[in-house]
């Protein structure tokens, strides 16, 4: 009677003991090439591009619900001067039912005003009912000596514009912005996108579906040599903003 009494209570402190994760939601930056913020120009596409969706990745603590979720994502109200309805609007995502990951959609909008401004939108995961916890920051799935080896604030900015901007990752670790173009200028990469009628690059112009292929890259460089030489022969060296020469790497 005593071993049934004692695994009695046993089993019902164990199931008093039972715990549940709080769910959670969070921008998944380590799905980012860009962790905190990016910059969109509408210069970089066609002229006849006026609308175009950005997607930020969502992540989930917790466990996984059977009922699709809908993603609270808005914008902070007080860091962002962009207009919602007039130069973006956040579009209805849900997390899918039995899935811990989603993506957000951001429509953005070339507005006349963009010509002569760059906008911000600050993007913020806020509490809902269907994910009660608030992440302040999370950490990145790399470590270091057993640690994370960094962690991120919460919110994404997305910079909007309609003026040609240095891609994020022009500079970035392998970048085949840098090895073909050489040093970033808006007067450079202007002429970048006269020449080549190229207006998507990619992640480093190198990675993802938008990218150049190596063999396109080849045949961008010796059209740009050529076009510059031809350039240089009527109007002398091409001057950038800086005051700087525009050139080309010898590759």
């Amino acid at each position: 009677m005593c071993l049934v009494t004692l695994v009695i209570g046993i089993t019902s402190c164990s199931k008093e003991l039972v715990y549940k994760n709080m769910p959670g939601i969070y921008i998944d930056k380590e799905k980012l090439t860009a962790r905190d913020s990016t910059a969109y120009s509408f210069a970089e596409k066609s002229a006849a591009l006026m609308l175009d969706t950005i997607y930020i990745p969502i992540k989930i603590s917790g466990e996984m619900s059977n009922t699709d979720r809908a993603v609270p994502l808005q914008a902070n109200a007080a860091r962002t001067n962009a207009i919602a309805g007039t130069h973006y609007q956040i579009l209805s995502s849900v997390v899918k039912a039995n899935e811990l990951t989603a993506r957000a959609a951001v429509l953005v909008k070339r507005t006349p005003d963009l010509k002569t401004r760059q906008l911000r939108i600050l993007l913020e995961i806020v509490p809902s009912a269907d994910f009660p916890l608030t992440i302040t920051n999370t950490k990145t799935n790399s470590t270091y000596n057993g640690e994370p080896s960094a962690s991120y604030n919460p919110g994404y900015l997305i910079k909007l514009t309609d003026q040609l901007l240095k891609p994020d990752t022009w500079d970035g670790s392998g970048s085949w912005f840098k090895y073909y173009f050489g040093a970033y200028s808006a007067v450079k990469f202007k002429f970048i996108i006269e020449v080549t009628g190229r207006t998507v690059w990619g992640d480093r112009a190198r990675y993802g579906p938008d990218a150049p292929t190596s063999a396109e890259l080849q045949i961008y460089y010796t059209k740009l040599i050529t076009a510059l030489y031809e350039y240089e022969k009527i109007n002398g060296p091409m001057i950038d903003e800086t005051g700087n020469q525009v050139t080309f790497p010898k590759l």
